[in-house]
C-alpha cells in the first residue's frame, strides 16, 4: 500500500475510501436495482485498484531485477489491464450486475488513479 513519507495513508487510498463510501452509497440509495447497484460501483472500483495495484508491483518488480525490460512490461501491463477490464465490462450478466453502476466504479477508479500517479510524478523545482 503506497502511503506518504510519514507513514499515512496517502491520498490516492483516501479519495478511494470516499469515492467508494459516496458511490456505493448513492448507487444504493438513487438507482432502482438498489444494492445490487451499489455494490456494482464498488465492485468495479475494486477491479479497477487490484488491476492498477498488480501492474504497479509487476512495473517496480521488473524495475529492480531486470530495468532493461521496464518499459516493455509497463507498457503490456496497462494494454492487459485495459482489455481485461474492458472483457468484465462486457462479458458482465444484468442479472448480476449493473451496468452502469459498474461502468461508473470502473471510470471513476480511473480517473483517481490517473490523477494521483500525474500528481505524484509531476516534477517541483
Amino acid at each position: 500500500m503506497s502511503s506518504d513519507r510519514a507513514g499515512r495513508p496517502g491520498l490516492r487510498w483516501i479519495l478511494l475510501g470516499v469515492a467508494a463510501a459516496a458511490g456505493g452509497t448513492g448507487f444504493a440509495m438513487a438507482s432502482a436495482p438498489g444494492a445490487r447497484a451499489g455494490l456494482s460501483f464498488v465492485g468495479g472500483l475494486a477491479l479497477v485498484v487490484g488491476a492498477f495495484e498488480f501492474g504497479a508491483f509487476n512495473i517496480r518488480f521488473t524495475g529492480r531485477y531486470l530495468p532493461h525490460l521496464t518499459l516493455l512490461v509497463a507498457m503490456l501491463s496497462y494494454a492487459t489491464t485495459a482489455i481485461a477490464l474492458a472483457l468484465v465490462l462486457a462479458a458482465s450478466s444484468p442479472r448480476v450486475v449493473d451496468g452502469p453502476a459498474i461502468a461508473s466504479g470502473l471510470l471513476v477508479g480511473l480517473i483517481i488513479w490517473i490523477a494521483t500517479e500525474i500528481a505524484r510524478t509531476r516534477v517541483r523545482s
